[in-house]
């Protein structure tokens, strides 16, 4: 896995936690000072996405450590 294939994978484990646990009221880019009210679902699909990729990421990355390479 390169650097910024890590860096990328936590990052985006940090924004989908960030999204589904700690978008509350005191913490900034929460519903209220974005605009979207009391639609928590958004920020809940958005969190899911980002662990999901996060997921594919680290799925990826040790699949192509085991595949051969062709030199």
């Amino acid at each position: 896995m390169q650097t910024w294939e890590k860096g990328l994978l936590v990052v985006s484990v940090i924004a989908g936690l960030y999204f589904l646990v700690f978008h509350q009221d005191p913490l900034p880019l929460n519903h209220e000072s974005i605009g979207l009210g009391t639609l928590h679902v958004v920020h809940d699909v958005i969190g899911i996405v980002l662990i999901g990729t996060a997921g594919f990421l680290w799925w990826r990355s040790g699949r192509c450590e085991r595949t051969p390479s062709g030199t």
